[in-house]
Order: C-alpha cells, then structure tokens, then sequence
C-alpha cells in the first residue's frame, strides 16, 4: 500500500513544529516526518502517554531535553522516546522521520507546564 506526500495530513503543532501525518490501516505502527525549528513545545514539555516513539534525522540538528538529561541530535542519529516520559525538543531546521507503536492518536499526548 501507497500513500503518497500530497495524500498525508500536513498540520501545525506549534510555531516551531510542523508534522505531515501517513495514515495507513492499522493501529499497531505509525509514521510521520516533522521539521522543527526552535522550541517544541512552545513552552513547558509533552509526554506521550500510550505510544513509543522513533525521531530519524533526515537534517539539521537539535537538543532533546528528557528526565535522562539533554542530548544532541544531528543527521542520521536516532533517538527512542518511551511512553510516559517527557521531553521538549530545540530543534535547528531538524527534518525528522517519526515512526510510533502503536500509531499516534491525540488522546494519548499531553502537554505538561
């Protein structure tokens, strides 16, 4: 199966982050790409309550702040989030590939101040 760039859903997470969604018909894994640039969130930090998730970076570099502690990413360089531990991203036109298990619904996110 197929879904084409101009078939995924583009959205806006915040000022910093934009996300084009791949929708496909299974529940167990998800994938998206995201470029961010500056702070995500705009403020405080997120957690994914249900979902693990992959950041791939296709470019730029970025700074993921977790409860483990700050790290660098840069191209090529994979980073494992797992669920319910937050994180916020610095991000310097840092083009991502996302894949989530299972597949990333909103219910699941939280913002936390």
């Amino acid at each position: 199966m197929r879904i084409k760039s101009s078939e995924a859903k583009s959205k806006t997470n915040s000022d910093a982050c934009i996300v084009k969604e791949y929708k496909f018909p299974f529940k167990e894994l998800g994938i998206a790409t995201a470029t961010i640039n500056g702070r995500y969130p705009d403020s405080g930090k997120v957690i994914n309550k249900m979902c693990d998730e992959i950041y791939y970076v296709i470019s730029g570099t970025g700074i993921i702040h977790t409860e483990e502690g700050n790290f660098e990413i840069n191209k090529e360089d994979a980073f494992y989030f797992e669920k319910d531990k937050w994180y916020w991203v610095e991000g310097n036109k840092l083009q991502i590939i996302l894949p989530t298990a299972p597949s990333w619904f909103p219910e699941q996110y939280k913002q936390l101040e």
